[in-house]
């Protein structure tokens, strides 16, 4: 890859070894995800995987999910897929999201994040957010920020 500076845009082939690596700095490096109870599943060439199991803190007051939970869910299967591609710190600078549905206020939400396209400094993302049965909850489209600065595993 090159950037559209004509530097090298570093990337690694997804091994193993960088799976298991992203997957504990995923769930193992950031407070967020642990106090909100958000796992990151699985990571493979620009995809993601992340699940929540629901809890009351997830919860508004009516005993839905509440939209910033669906939202954070799905920012975090977006930079996780972006991590697979590029294992740089991201940033979001945009991002959109579509509620389709009502999510249930128990259960398991799924997010399922990929890479449409990934350039020097931009990643563009899509990711869906389902109920266990499969229904489509939501749809997120962001770009990312590559910054340069390399992320430690």
């Amino acid at each position: 890859w090159m950037s559209a500076r004509g530097g090298a845009v570093r990337s690694e082939a997804m091994t193993p070894e960088l799976r298991e690596k992203l997957l504990a700095f995923g769930n193992g490096a950031e407070p967020f995800l642990q106090h909100n109870h958000f796992c990151v599943e699985d990571v493979d060439d620009g995809t993601s995987l992340v699940t929540l199991e629901l809890q009351r803190e997830n919860l508004n007051r009516w005993g839905a999910p509440h939209g910033g939970t669906i939202f954070a869910m799905a920012d975090i299967a977006a930079g996780m897929a972006a991590l697979t591609v590029r294992q740089d710190v991201n940033v979001t600078t945009s991002a959109t999201i579509d509620y389709m549905a009502a999510a249930p206020g128990t259960g398991k939400l799924i997010a399922r994040g990929r890479v449409r396209h990934a350039g020097g400094r931009l990643c563009y993302c899509a990711t869906e957010i389902t109920d266990e049965t499969g229904k489509l909850i939501a749809e997120l489209n962001s770009v990312m920020y590559y910054t340069s600065k390399p992320l430690i595993l």
